[in-house]
Formats: C-alpha cells, sequence, structure tokens
C-alpha cells in the first residue's frame, strides 16, 4: 500500500509539471546555495557532450578521467563495479538522482553497484569528493556521486553495432506539453554476447533495457520536476573461482517529485523521492532474492541575505528489505529502520574574495544514539587565477539491515549490535589558473568488517592519506590536454594495506576541436597502478600488476542532424583483470549512429 500510495501522489502531482527552461540541479540542491565556482569541496562535472562524444555504455567509462577515483568492474558492461573514492570504501560513496538518495537497503554491506545504473537516461554527472554527511546525510564518507536527469537533450535516435556482437538503440524525446511545461522521454537498451569473465568457453552476456518519463514545469514563482526511471538488466556471471552459468535480473525503479517555490526569504524546496530494488540470482535449483524499498522526502528554507545564506531543513528516511535464499539453504529475513534529520547549512561572504562554509546535521536513527555531523570550510582569492580552499568535516555509515539482520544456513548471522562507522576527513586545496593540488586525510573509527561468520566493528584508527593534482590547458586552438595524478596510502588499523587501492594512478585526455564542429577526437589514458587483491582462488593476499589502458573516440557531424562516433577501447589489447580472477575486455570497438529530429 505504501509504494502505491506514493506512485499515484507521483502522477497525481503530474499535471502541474515539467519544462520551459533548462535547470541544473546540483547536490546542493535544498541543503547548500554554493555553486562550483565558489565551492570550498573539490567537486568534478561530466556533461552530455563528453558522455556522447566518447560513446560512454558504462559508469566505469564516465568516471575513467576524474582523479582520485578507482572502479573495479568484475568483468566488462554488465558485471559488478565498484568505486573506491579518495581511498576509501566502496561504501563509503552515497549515490543520489537528482540530489535523493537511492539506497539499496537489500545489499550485502552496503555496495552501489555502478554496473547498473542508467547511463542513457543520464545528462550529466557531479562528484563531490569530500565528506557531505552535514549536507547529504550517513553513507558519504568518502563523498557523493550525483546522477542529473531529464535536461540538455534533444529529439534523437541513437543505433549502436559493436565487438562480441554488441547491439543498442536509445530515443530520446523532448516535447511541449504546454507553454511551460516540457517532457521528457527516454528509451535504450543494449545487448552483447560478452566475454567468459572466468578463463573458459562460456561467454558472460547481457542486456540492458531502461526507460524514463520526466517533467518540468516552470511556475510564476518555481518549478515542479518530476522523474520515473526503470531499468531491467540481465547478465550472466561466473562463480568466483569457476566459468559456471549463474544469471541474474536486476530490476530498479525510482519516482521522484522535486518543486522549488520563491518567497520573500529566498525559496522552499520539498522534495519525494520513492525507490525500489528487486535482484535475483540463479545458479540451477539455488534462488537467491533481494528486495528493498525506501522512502526520502526532504523540505528545506532557503534565506538568502547580502552577506549570508542559510538553509534549515528537515529529511526523513525509512529503507525495508527482504532476503529470501531457496535451494540447498534456506533464509528468510524482514527488516526496516527510519532516519529522521535536521540541518543547517550557511555560507559566509565575510570578507572579500572569500567565504566560509559551514553545516551541521542531527541524525536520529532508529536503535542507535543521535549522531551529530557538521562541515566547515573556507576559500580565498589570493588573486583572480590564485585560490586556497580547506575543510574540515565528518560523516558516518550505518549498517546495513544485511549486516545486522541477515542469516544462512552456511552459518552467516547478523549482528545486530553493530554500530556506525565514523569518519573525519581535513583536505586542502590550492588553485592556479587551470593547475589544481589538494591534499586529504581521513580517519575511520568501527569500521565494520566480515569475519567468523558474522560483521563486526573494529577497533583502532584506520587512515587515508592521498595527493590529487590536475591540469587542463589548451595546446592551440583545436587541442586541449588534460592531466590529473592521484597518490594514496590506505590502511587498516593495524598498518596493513587495504584491497583495491593504488598507490599510483594517473589519467590523461587529448581532445580536438575541429574549428567548425564538424569532428571531434578524443584519446584517453589511464594508468592503475600495483595494489593488492585477494586471490580468487584462496582469498590469500595477492600483488596485481598496474595497467595502462589507451582509448581513442572520433565523432563527426555529418550534417546539423546526422553524427557518427567510432570508438575502439583498450587500442593496445591489454589482458589484464580486475578484480583478480575477472577477465577485462580486450580490443573492442564501437560505433554509433545518431539522428535528431
Amino acid at each position: 500500500m505504501r509504494k502505491l500510495f506514493f506512485i499515484f501522489l507521483f502522477l497525481g502531482m503530474t499535471y502541474s509539471t515539467v519544462a520551459s527552461a533548462m535547470m541544473e540541479i546540483t547536490i546542493y540542491l535544498m541543503r547548500s546555495n554554493t555553486d562550483s565556482a565558489t565551492a570550498t569541496t573539490t567537486y568534478d562535472y561530466i556533461d552530455k557532450y563528453k558522455l556522447e562524444v566518447e560513446n560512454t555504455q558504462d559508469f566505469a567509462q564516465a568516471v575513467s578521467q576524474v582523479t582520485g577515483l578507482n572502479v573495479v568492474q568484475s568483468g566488462p558492461t554488465g558485471q559488478n563495479v565498484s568505486l573506491f573514492m579518495r581511498g576509501g570504501d566502496s561504501n563509503h560513496t552515497l549515490v543520489t538522482v537528482n540530489g535523493l538518495p537511492i539506497k539499496d537497503a537489500s545489499t550485502t554491506n552496503g555496495l552501489h553497484d555502478f554496473g547498473q545504473n542508467f547511463i542513457g537516461s543520464i545528462t550529466a554527472i557531479e562528484i563531490i569528493k569530500n565528506p557531505s554527511g552535514a549536507m547529504v546525510g550517513p553513507n558519504s564518507i568518502g563523498g557523493v556521486v550525483n546522477f542529473i536527469t531529464g535536461e540538455f537533450f534533444d529529439n534523437s535516435i541513437t543505433f549502436k553495432a559493436g565487438s562480441n556482437n554488441t547491439q543498442g538503440i536509445d530515443v530520446k524525446l523532448v516535447e511541449d506539453a504546454t507553454e511551460n511545461t516540457k517532457v521528457f522521454i527516454t528509451a535504450d537498451g543494449l545487448k552483447s554476447d560478452g566475454i567468459s569473465v572466468k578463463d573458459g568457453s562460456e561467454k558472460d552476456g547481457y542486456t540492458i533495457r531502461n526507460f524514463s518519463i520526466g517533467t518540468y514545469t516552470r511556475l510564476d514563482d518555481g518549478h515542479v520536476k518530476t522523474n520515473i526511471m526503470h531499468k531491467n538488466n540481465d547478465s550472466d556471471l561466473d562463480g568466483s573461482s569457476d566459468d559456471s552459468d549463474y544469471t541474474a535480473n536486476n530490476k530498479n525503479s525510482i519516482y521522484q517529485i522535486i518543486t522549488k517555490k520563491n518567497n520573500n526569504l529566498g525559496h522552499v524546496d520539498l522534495a519525494v523521492g520513492y525507490t525500489e530494488y528487486d535482484r535475483t540470482y540463479v545458479n540451477g535449483s539455488e534462488i537467491d532474492e533481494y528486495d528493498s524499498n525506501s522512502i526520502n522526502v526532504l523540505l528545506s528554507q532557503t534565506i538568502v541575505a547580502d552577506e549570508i545564506d542559510v538553509v534549515p531543513g528537515i529529511e526523513y528516511e525509512h529503507q525495508s528489505a527482504d532476503f529470501n535464499n531457496r535451494g540447498s539453504y534456506t533464509s528468510s529475513v524482514d527488516a526496516s529502520h527510519w532516519n529522521t534529520a535536521y540541518f543547517l547549512n550557511s555560507n559566509w561572504r565575510v570578507i572579500d574574495n572569500g567565504m566560509i562554509s559551514s553545516g551541521i546535521r542531527l541524525d536520529h536513527l532508529e536503535d542507535y544514539d543521535d549522531y551529530y555531523t557538521y562541515k566547515l570550510g573556507a576559500f580565498y582569492l589570493l588573486t583572480e587565477d590564485i585560490k586556497l580552499r580547506t575543510n574540515w568535516s565528518n560523516s558516518v555509515r550505518t549498517p546495513t539491515l544485511y549486516e545486522k539482520y541477515g542469516a544462512d544456513s552456511y552459518g552467516y548471522s547478523g549482528n545486530p549490535t553493530l554500530d556506525v562507522e565514523k569518519g573525519k576527513t581535513l583536505d586542502v586545496g590550492f588553485t592556479v589558473g587551470a593547475f589544481d593540488i589538494v591534499y586529504y586525510t581521513t580517519d575511520i573509527d568501527n569500521a565494520i568488517t566480515y569475519g567468523n561468520s558474522t560483521y563486526s566493528n573494529v577497533s583502532g584508527t584506520s587512515n587515508r592519506d592521498g595527493i590529487e593534482a590536475s591540469y587542463y590547458y589548451a595546446l592551440n586552438n583545436d587541442w586541449t590536454h588534460s592531466l590529473g595524478a592521484h597518490w594514496s596510502s590506505a590502511e587498516d588499523s593495524n598498518g596493513t594495506e587495504l584491497l583495491r587501492r593504488p598507490k599510483w594512478s594517473f589519467n590523461q585526455s587529448f581532445v580536438k576541436h575541429e574549428m567548425t564542429g564538424k569532428f571531434t577526437t578524443t584519446l584517453n589514458h589511464t594508468y592503475t597502478g600495483e595494489h593488492v587483491d585477494l586471490d580468487a582462488s584462496t582469498y590469500a593476499r595477492k600483488d596485481m600488476p598496474g595497467v595502462h589502458l589507451l582509448d581513442l573516440h572520433h565523432s563527426i557531424n555529418f550534417t546539423d542532424t546526422t553524427s557518427i562516433t567510432a570508438s575502439i577501447m583498450n587500442i593496445t589489447d591489454e589482458d589484464y583483470e580486475s578484480p583478480d580472477g575477472y577477465n577485462q575486455d580486450g580490443r573492442t570497438w564501437l560505433i554509433s549512429y545518431k539522428k535528431t529530429f
């Protein structure tokens, strides 16, 4: 009934929804009034143009040129993808769509599977590489990834073909429903025979189907935005040490209403989101089902004054999950929890050429003590080209429902006494023109780890230290070059190097824009350095070699309405595994034909 209520509420409000003008929705929506130019945080933005001219099919490819991120993909497209941001754990990154969390409460340890995201429906990606607990709540110790939908695209149809019998179609429609209202519709599908993720002859293919519909209405004193997204992905999987034919079906639906109303103080923002996941894994007679849903309600008032912006607000979240295992072992768990939070964020323009950003949030979590998270940041322009910034902040990660209440007949039992993980971060950044460098250090207490058939909190403090450096410059009127380097040291409370965190990573991109706009050529290079992983067969620690990857993309605009993009990935045909035991694609190609109308 709860699900139906929110769906009907959503549909009932669409009469006043959609837009005549485009508006960028950022992670700061309803929480802060800061834009990227004056942010004290480290901010990356991937726009629609980059996604299109690089034939972007999945999240791993989309963020390959973002410094400080390490993406681990258990095989090619369609397989599980984890993100390690600034040496943090993969469950330390909060994922949002249009600023609203899309948590899957049924995952074993809070990991978001980035391999299952709606790239075809996404028009931009924002990445905040700082703890953001004071703004967005728990589970953002590492940072935030925000997907933006329903903006900045034309009516078009795109056909795709590539290696491993890859075939795809992408349709985008935008229509004026009224003078002030636009409707956005996307539908895309992609299928491939894939490769054998494990060494063997059985290929692991995938089929991805996405659909979204959104509306945007400009009002006299604000706007209303709605968003419905649905995905249905089928993937073939291999076991941890064999070439068995497992299958997975992942379904995800998102329903959102986002409103803004101007008033004498500034503006009031209200957002309501409902997210559900349905995941089924089949291995012969073994069937595992994981279902979850979450409800998020966010209300805030932005108060704008000459020297200060203040954003007080309240947020409510409810999560529930079902775990059902059938076969040689059986288990069934039905659990839920809720959180009510109160927050206050502000930006103080107390001096010329500078700003102080602060935030505090109280989370009242079911079965836990109240937790305060905070942020204090500042930036200062020494000159027009020289900027200093720093942040001191904290955040927490709450145990998942599976970590607390899960069970199976193999001996695993959840630990209802788990406490939250606590993180504190200091970073200092320095920008000179197109050059930027930032140092960060993060301490994690009460880290949650798995051992002895359950999860538990580890005493002591683990640490992540790192330096990010990036540079962007124009070689001439046509060519641009960007560079990024990341050094990281990530250790647990015993001083042992953490898994899948390379000491060094490097990225660079050469882009040629033909001045008439007829074509764009992009050459991307990434290097993922040596790191430690677990042997897929013995689970012993194992040193993994570094790998260099080269990707080439060439987009040609034959007419104002017709274009072709051709891509060659892994040009040098590198043979590598990430993680251990999981093969990656060798040299592959993809061609896209796009027609706008």
